[in-house]
């Protein structure tokens, strides 16, 4: 836990970093940006040379357009796209440096030249856009873009960043968010959310759906008996092995300790979860290394029916841990499909081999 919250604080000192560095650099765009106008206004040699060196010495890659092809960039341009020369950018139309559409689905061509239209229109904007580079690496940007007044005419001066490490760190706290840190797996959070969409679907198309409870038997001496580390590693290849039986559409989640829950979202009839219980029993038959060390465990299973056992998630998930904890009663290692009272459950045992 202590190395989950660790991860998590990094993350997010890197991510409120990031965040500074970028409120500065706008904030310094805006005062160049104005500099620039103001000195355009003033007119003469001098403004163009500061001008210029502005440009030329930006660390950030920096186009000028006329709000329908590139007029002129910077050398710092140049490395960003990985090309030879300006000469190769100059006169081209931003989508020339972009895969076909963007990430919205609208062609790329057609979205550049609305977001030109909207910056002239409105003096300044700011917008995330998907490049390529010329080698044909695709890369996310963030572009700045104002106009300035610059020898009796408009020029639209756009600020080109590179964000590759800056949404690599907040897909890695999405991530974080959603799934267990030590197993990868979908943490609880997550589960609900496909928990909710399959109810959705399954009361749309009128069909069966099931929630399985899963929890190891005799965890607590694995941990006892070989401590907190091979623990771990067990969890870790218990969830490798479930995720190999269970079918491609089927969501399996940590809960937290040793406990499971999987979601079948499409069954054809609720005796088809029993034979995934099955499957699943059967596969904890084989043993499990953990640093040379050969390990045995079971798991108890309870089961919860769509619609039969409930129409909501908090139902479902209620009546499988109850499912559960009755097989873990009736002997362990074994599945129990979820009954109200005052008829018992029924269950199903897989003898050991």
């Amino acid at each position: 836990m202590k190395d989950e919250e660790k991860t998590k604080e990094q993350l997010i000192r890197e991510v409120m970093t990031l965040r500074s560095q970028l409120t500065g650099q706008r904030e310094e765009h805006r005062r160049d940006v104005h500099d620039s106008a103001f000195s355009g206004r003033q007119g003469g040699t001098d403004a163009d040379t500061k001008f210029r060196i502005l440009f030329e010495h930006s660390p950030v890659g920096i186009f000028l357009s006329d709000g329908c092809l590139l007029t002129d960039c910077n050398e710092a341009m140049v490395k960003m796209m990985r090309c030879s020369s300006k000469e190769e950018l100059i006169g081209r139309h931003p989508s020339a440096f972009s895969p076909p559409s963007q990430p919205d689905g609208s062609p790329s061509l057609d979205k550049a030249d609305e977001l030109m239209n909207e910056a002239l229109r409105t003096g300044y904007l700011q917008q995330e856009w998907i490049c390529r580079r010329f080698d044909g690496e695709e890369f996310p940007v963030e572009i700045l873009s104002s106009v300035i007044d610059w020898q009796d005419q408009k020029i639209l001066y756009m600020v080109w960043r590179d964000i590759t490490e800056r949404k690599r760190i907040e897909e890695a706290i999405r991530h974080l968010a959603y799934h267990d840190v030590l197993t990868g797996l979908p943490n609880r959070m997550l589960f609900a959310d496909r928990l909710i969409l399959a109810i959705a679907q399954a009361k749309r198309r009128q069909g069966t759906m099931a929630v399985m409870m899963l929890d190891l038997d005799g965890f607590k001496t694995v941990n006892d008996s070989f401590g907190h580390h091979i623990g771990d590693m067990l969890l870790q290849n218990v969830g490798e092995r479930l995720s190999r039986t269970l079918r491609e559409e089927d969501t399996l989640a940590r809960m937290g300790g040793d406990e499971f829950m999987i979601l079948l979202p499409v069954l054809r009839e609720a005796a088809n979860s029993s034979q995934i219980a099955e499957k699943i029993l059967a596969a904890f038959r084989k043993p499990f290394f953990c640093e040379g060390n050969e390990l045995f465990t079971s798991a108890s299973i309870g089961i919860a029916i769509y619609p039969g056992n409930g129409e909501d998630m908090d139902s479902l998930m209620k009546h499988a841990d109850t499912a559960m904890y009755q097989a873990k009663a009736r002997g362990r290692n074994m599945y129990c499909l979820y009954k109200p009272d005052p008829d018992p459950p029924v269950d199903r045992a897989l003898k050991p081999a």
